[in-house]
């Protein structure tokens, strides 16, 4: 790895994904850039091959040659033409590294990195504090940190969201998006086997179709299928999306190093509820036994900020759940996983906003805690990222102010364009 780099195409259009998980020498990347180019119709001006000699890793010299070198390779990497402005940001991330991470970036570990930090993840100045938009340039330079320390092993566990359907719309879609998937597996490749860890493994979690299905997705959407008689076809596209994963993920693992597995988000739910009874009691509305959800504390802070994330989800019309039932049995496909999923659903509306809160915020806390445990990195791949969840990252790390390796992908509602990173996002593939 120190004198190649491992390539992995997280493009829109995969035009250079024949080349996933080849090696190759920095003189190259302007070799593939000109293959995208040609693909792909455009013409984006990046360097030759020798106007990439000679750059320094840190851009200590020829710093304009460092930014088109970089250029260059998120070009090749991404399909984007990034603008100076965010190209600097990498020098930002350097500056933040200790001198020994520095010490330990060659120009091909630089430019295997950097450009992939740049391009999956947006960064801002604006506050220290939480910003939904853009990721803490402390926690660019903690993340870099982790995959530039030689270690025996690096693992990464990434919680994919609830199944999403729009709202005036709810249905779900059949399938999973296998590009969508397919580019947000090579991002974190392009990461991890780039890395200086020997081993590194990735854990991909999604809820299954289990009753706790009922309580994951958009209760808008479990009621469209409920009242149409159709909770077994809801339960049987969560298991497609679950092949589906399962596909993308084998696929991957037959020529990355990097072990990606798929983990149905059960037995990480079972923990959460054990640590819910342990901090609340069996009903989890009692006062907190354990001295971290303490009032006035960071992760009390999290409940009330979830509490206002989560007040728009309440239902204020009671729930049927008898006439649910009898829809679903008397349906075409009646199932007991459906009528166990129907009073999951009932238990779970009944529960109050601060249950909900609390469970949320339990839950993220959780996953920051395995982390830590593990010396591991967090990359946020589901949708929604909020100040409840940040918050609950930081009980874990110890404060709001430290510095955590957890870095959200990009996520962009504008149209697509191969101008700017502003456009590019990772999140958004269901």
């Amino acid at each position: 790895m120190a004198d190649e780099i491992t390539f992995w195409d997280y493009s829109r259009s995969q035009a250079l994904s024949r080349y996933n998980g080849a090696s190759i020498g920095v003189g190259e990347i302007p070799e593939l850039c000109a293959v995208r180019a040609k693909t792909e119709g455009v013409d984006p001006q990046l360097p030759s091959a020798d106007e990439m000699v000679g750059i320094h890793p840190l851009a200590l010299k020829r710093p304009r040659r460092w930014e088109a070198a970089i250029a260059a390779m998120i070009y090749a990497s991404s399909g984007q033409t990034a603008l100076r402005e965010e190209i600097i940001k990498g020098r930002e991330l350097l500056d933040r590294l200790s001198r020994h991470d520095r010490g330990a970036l060659t120009v091909p570990r630089m430019l295997a990195l950097v450009p992939a930090v740049i391009a999956g993840f947006r960064f801002s100045r604006q506050g220290e504090m939480f910003n939904p938009e853009a990721n803490r340039y402390q926690e660019g330079a903690r993340f870099l940190s982790v995959l530039l320390e030689e270690r025996p092993a690096l693992d990464v566990e990434i919680g994919l969201c609830a199944h999403r359907a729009g709202v005036t719309d709810p249905v779900l879609p059949e399938h999973v998006s296998p590009t969508g998937a397919q580019r947000m597996v090579a991002f974190v490749a392009a990461l991890l086997d780039n890395s200086r860890a020997e081993r590194r493994t990735v854990g991909v979690s999604q809820q299954t179709a289990t009753d706790r299905a009922a309580g994951t997705v958009n209760s808008l959407v479990f009621l469209h299928y409920a009242h149409g008689g159709r909770l077994e076809q809801f339960l049987r596209i969560l298991d497609q999306h679950a092949d589906d994963l399962r596909a993308v993920l084998a696929r991957h693992n037959a020529v990355s190093a990097t072990r990606f597995r798929f983990t149905p988000l059960e037995p990480f739910s079972e923990v959460v509820e054990g640590d819910m009874d342990a901090a609340f009691g069996p009903d989890w509305t009692g006062a907190p036994t354990d001295p971290r959800w303490r009032r006035g504390g960071t992760l009390d802070a999290a409940v009330e900020e979830a509490k206002g994330k989560m007040a728009r989800f309440m239902r204020d019309a009671p729930l049927d759940v008898d006439l649910l039932l009898r829809l679903h049995k008397d349906s075409e496909t009646p199932s007991e996983r459906g009528v166990s999923a129907l009073h999951w659903f009932d238990r779970h509306q009944r529960q109050p906003l601060g249950v909900r809160a609390r469970y949320d915020v339990a839950f993220h806390h959780r996953l920051a805690l395995t982390t830590l445990e593990k010396g591991g990195v967090g990359i946020g791949m589901e949708r929604g990222w909020d100040a409840y969840q940040w918050l609950a990252w930081s009980a874990a790390y110890g404060s709001a102010g430290t510095a955590m390796p957890l870095l959200y992908a990009r996520s962009s509602t504008e149209p697509p364009h191969h101008v700017s990173l502003r456009s590019f996002n990772l999140r958004q593939f269901w």
